[in-house]
């Protein structure tokens, strides 16, 4: 069976906990990812969030999918509407322009087509170091559930060291 027609939760990484209080972000930046997410439906959108105040993000730093291309020069089996791959210059470029205004990366944002919100064992990999530790600590990842009617939800993994995992909470 294709990895695409099992079950969600059987690709799921880490799952949104219900049990878990929602995080607030800024109603602005969160319809514009959500706009992005439809915009770029039936792929992947990808981006990140910025922000001089961990708990605030301020700015929205949509980002190319070049997913698909690395399909095509043999990198990868999953092509856009399955993974993301953010254009590493465009990454480079957002992190310097951050780091000018005096900003960080705080969240690291795509959505799923078609499916739920969660983080999968492919995003959870390109997540991590080889250590088994985040790439960009105290990074969240936000995670978008479109389908083409709209956004049915979102999900903000955030990395827990004690259990070294993503723990998901809803977003708000």
């Amino acid at each position: 069976m294709p990895d695409s027609a099992q079950p969600w939760q059987t690709r799921a990484a880490a799952q949104l906990d219900a049990s878990l209080e929602a995080v607030a972000l800024p109603r602005e930046l969160l319809l514009e990812v959500f706009q992005h997410a439809r915009e770029c439906y039936p792929e992947e959108c990808c981006g990140l969030l910025t922000g001089a105040d961990r708990e605030l993000p301020a700015r929205v730093v949509r980002c190319t999918n070049v997913q698909s291309t690395r399909v095509a020069r043999g990198e990868s089996d999953l092509d856009a509407r399955r993974a993301y791959f953010i254009d590493e210059q465009e990454l480079l470029n957002a992190l310097r322009g951050a780091e000018q205004r005096g900003e960080r990366l705080l969240v690291v944002y795509h959505s799923h087509v078609d499916t739920a919100a969660y983080l999968s064992f492919t995003d959870v990999e390109g997540a991590l170091g080889p250590d088994g530790r985040p790439l960009y600590p105290g990074v969240a990842q936000l995670v978008v559930s479109v389908q083409e009617s709209g956004v049915l939800g979102a999900a903000l993994f955030e990395w827990d060291e004690a259990s070294r995992r993503f723990i998901g909470r809803g977003v708000r």
